[in-house]
């Protein structure tokens, strides 16, 4: 019997539900010991699992860190559930383990800043551990010598399981029905999902919009599109079998580059029938099948013409739905998922316990700088900027970061914004979210953030920074500042932590 510890940023969502019924099966199937250590929260569903099921699970241990050591030092076993979350990147950068043997299971596919892979996060544990194929062609994954590979990289799929959805059936309804279940944020979702899916020439045609967390703002464009009449918008669902019991199609288009891996809704889609149609992002395409369980297109045209296809012919979705009901009982059962660790879990046992420390230049870091870790190789202009020394490199660097896209300028999932949330005097966190802030014309949100910064900045560069609002600075709709002097004057903001 080994004692594995799991060391999660949080517990909840889809993560949280695949470590539940992981941990779940593994405990009638095992005589391994499994403790959950969160850094931050579990949810009231965790929470209410983990009583029930008679497994150990502590919460808020960030704020205990001494507590979560002595945990590290008494497992045989401790498994990093890891995306790029700012507690955990404190955890891993500011903070050396005591003698362990590692194992990271990445929930993200490595692809795309700030979720991206690293060398030295690839090296810190034992046995790195990808959720899906496509992770292995990740840029960090890629430049990594070939017998480096051989020696670090496993593979287990991320997977809850499907007995929830395996039984659902068909329900008679009016019109058809196109469902997307998941995140409802173009963070995740793309961009033009409203107007792809619209546009299909179907009559009687409804989509059934599931998730969030901004389905409101999505709804409101649907009418201002003029569209709204085609989506029904339904929030978080609970009872997933239900919806997908109602549904013809699954359209789940995601945006390039997105950071999934497994995409457990996809995986419960194909256990319930129903035919999905997907972009060929690259995880999309290791789970279903081209013409055989679903419809994997290129772009949104083919999206729209796939949908069109799958209505006018239902001998085609037919085939598809019988195939992709038996490629899942073949392929994504939790049995699968749970064996898949035990050869892992008997190679990591034969290596001795080893301290863990994060490769750091000067022997400490600010929580800026574990941000700038935590990219890697894809830090470039954030760690320019950190440089105060070389001014004139470090301002052009921040005006490369006023405009970084995507992921960087989401509230959560490891962005700038992400690490401020929890890190709120950090000087340079707040100058960058500020410059983005003001590159997206929210000049109050850019001059709180710069108040909070300026007193630990050299003056020079808070001067700039606060000169440019008056012009609009980098192409957003700069207000001017009424007394440029007294705001210098005024104290940093004292609490920002309130986050969800």
């Amino acid at each position: 019997m080994s004692a594995i510890l799991h060391i999660t940023p949080h517990l909840g969502g889809g993560v949280g539900r695949v470590l539940r019924n992981y941990l779940s099966y593994s405990r009638d199937h095992s005589e391994d010991g499994h403790r959950l250590a969160c850094l931050d929260y579990a949810n009231t569903t965790s929470l209410a699992w983990a009583a029930a099921a008679g497994i150990d699970l502590t919460e808020h241990l960030s704020r205990r860190l001494p507590e979560l050591l002595e945990m590290v030092a008494a497992a045989d076993l401790v498994v990093i559930h890891w995306w790029n979350h700012p507690l955990l990147f404190d955890l891993l950068v500011r903070h050396p383990l005591p003698p362990a043997r590692v194992l990271l299971w990445s929930h993200v596919s490595g692809h795309t800043p700030p979720q991206n892979f690293s060398r030295a996060l690839l090296d810190y544990p034992d046995l790195f551990v990808v959720a899906t194929p496509y992770s292995f062609e990740a840029p960090a994954i890629r430049r990594l010598p070939r017998k480096k590979q051989e020696a670090k990289l496993r593979l287990v799929f991320s997977c809850a399981g499907i007995d929830h959805v395996a039984q659902a059936s068909p329900q008679p309804h009016a019109g058809f029905r196109i469902g997307y279940i998941g995140t409802v944020d173009y963070a995740k979702m793309h961009r033009d999902f409203l107007q792809m899916s619209a546009a299909a020439r179907i009559p009687g045609v409804r989509f059934v919009v599931c998730g969030g967390p901004s389905e409101a703002a999505i709804r409101q464009e649907a009418r201002e599109a003029g569209i709204a009449e085609k989506f029904y918008f339904l929030g978080q669902v609970d009872n997933v079998a239900q919806v997908l019991s109602s549904l013809d199609v699954f359209g789940y288009p995601l945006a390039p580059g997105h950071y999934g891996t497994g995409e457990q809704v996809l995986i419960e889609a194909l256990a319930a029938g129903v035919p999905p149609v997907v972009l060929d992002n690259g995880p999309e395409g290791h789970v279903v099948a081209d013409g055989v369980t679903g419809m994997v297109v290129q772009n949104g045209r083919e999206y729209t013409a796939a949908l069109e296809r799958l209505f006018r012919e239902p001998s085609w979705r037919l085939h598809l739905s019988e195939n992709a009901r038996r490629h899942a009982r073949q392929r994504f059962t939790i049995a699968q998922t749970a064996q898949a660790w035990q050869p892992l879990f008997q190679e990591a046992l034969e290596l001795p316990k080893t301290p863990r420390a994060w490769p750091l230049k000067n022997g400490g870091a600010t929580a800026a700088e574990v941000f700038v870790a935590a990219l890697g190789e894809e830090a470039r202009e954030f760690a320019r900027s950190l440089n105060q020394e070389q001014l004139q490199r470090a301002l052009a660097a921040d005006r490369r970061i006023a405009r970084k896209p995507g992921l960087f300028r989401n509230p959560t999932r490891g962005s700038v914004f992400h690490y401020q949330s929890f890190f709120p005097d950090d000087p340079h966190l707040n100058l960058w979210c500020g410059l983005m802030r003001q590159a997206d014309g929210d000049e109050a949100s850019a001059q709180m953030h710069f108040r909070s910064s300026h007193r630990l900045l050299v003056p020079s560069r808070v001067k700039r920074y606060l000169k440019p609002a008056r012009q609009g600075a980098w192409g957003g709709r700069g207000q001017d500042l009424e007394n440029l002097g007294a705001l210098l004057q005024q104290p940093p903001l004292q609490d920002l932590t309130n986050r969800s």
